[in-house]
């Protein structure tokens, strides 16, 4: 097995017995050449930070057999077969280190290179990669040059993980030679436990992994288990719709919920419904929602642009006849950014904050 960290050629089995090629320069390196030592030391237990959308960090144990178990789900699922893996995401969050334990469980040979907006701009064109894994954001910056698309027209499977996905970035999508599957999961169940395949014969809903089982509750709250999260129920915060299949789609989250005039409504659906309706107006724009009190109706819907050039009322005449009235923002608010948290989310509590400290 041969890896490659910041160009520079490491083999799997002098990792294993030459101590000196810790001692190297490069920051990243000594990090990951330590990560694959302890791995073949048979440490049984590993320690990761995770963020949720709320944007709070903290750090979880997951076992050995675990992290086994779900690298060898993707690897079956995906039918991978000496491969070549381009790690191309923070190794010390759950979306990395899965690339590469799948590297080491399967002995692809891979190359781990620091986390860029376009991963594409650091590999050559005739590259021979076939599997890569990228977050929305990386993918939005690639389909926008040529050149980055022909490269990873070269793969032979994505993933793409830890955003929503709006119908502008599904289309470009469309135009690839590669499976592209979206994935939903979290640290605390070692990375996806369901895909939906979103090109080449695309799938409608979300599909558990072998041996995962979900139920919600009378909220539509999803509750996972499966031998990864110690075949214990782990109970999140996501909002589904569970089919009698087993498939389901992805709601919103509960915490986020905003309830305007007794209507429910999901910042992470509103937020994909007007990005659509803008983009079929030719308008990129980087917009999110969120919410403030009223006290009429409980709470209001603000809208939150960046980079936006066109004026409250354009975007209101543009939005009024297709939005439902519920869903129709009664504010606009102008800001430099939009907050994100460590795995590209948007950090919904620090721009309800924000915007808090905007509106009067």
């Amino acid at each position: 097995m041969t890896i490659i960290i910041n160009n520079i050629r490491y083999e799997l089995k002098n990792i294993s017995t030459n101590s000196h090629i810790m001692d190297e320069n490069y920051p990243l390196n000594k990090h990951i050449l330590k990560l694959f030592r302890i791995w073949i030391l048979g440490v049984k237990e590993f320690e990761i930070s995770t963020s949720g959308s709320t944007g709070e960090t903290k750090n979880i144990i997951l076992k050995r057999e675990w992290l086994e178990v779900s690298a060898l789900q993707t690897i079956n699922l995906l039918n991978l077969w000496n491969e070549k893996v381009l790690c191309c995401l923070p190794i010390y969050k759950i979306g990395g280190l899965m690339m590469i334990i799948r590297a080491l469980i399967a002995d692809f040979d891979i190359q781990i290179i620091e986390p860029k907006s376009d991963p594409m701009a650091e590999i050559d064109i005739d590259h021979l990669f076939s599997f890569v894994s990228l977050v929305p954001s990386q993918l939005k910056i690639i389909l926008e040059s040529p050149e980055s698309v022909v490269k990873l027209n070269r793969f032979k499977n994505i993933l793409l993980g830890g955003a929503d996905i709006n119908n502008q970035l599904l289309l470009g999508i469309q135009t690839l030679r590669p499976n592209v599957f979206h994935t939903y999961g979290m640290t605390e169940t070692c990375s996806h436990i369901a895909l939906k395949k979103l090109n080449n014969n695309a799938w409608a809903s979300f599909k558990p992994n072998p041996f995962v089982e979900l139920k919600t509750n009378s909220n539509g709250l999803l509750s996972i288990k499966a031998y990864q999260t110690g075949n214990e129920w782990v109970d999140t915060n996501d909002v589904v719709k569970l089919y009698p299949n087993g498939s389901f789609d992805f709601l919103g989250r509960a915490d986020f919920l905003i309830n305007t005039g007794g209507f429910k409504v999901f910042p992470e659906q509103l937020e994909i419904k007007i990005k659509n309706i803008l983009n079929k107006n030719n308008w990129d724009i980087n917009l999110a929602i969120t919410s403030i009190p009223n006290d009429k109706w409980g709470e209001e819907i603000v809208l939150i642009f960046i980079n936006n050039l066109h004026s409250d009322s354009e975007i209101f005449e543009v939005l009024r006849p297709i939005l439902k009235n519920y869903e129709l923002p009664k504010r606009i608010v102008k800001i430099e950014s939009i907050p994100l948290n460590e795995g590209g989310k948007i950090d919904r509590l620090e721009l309800r904050n924000i915007i808090l400290r905007v509106i009067p």
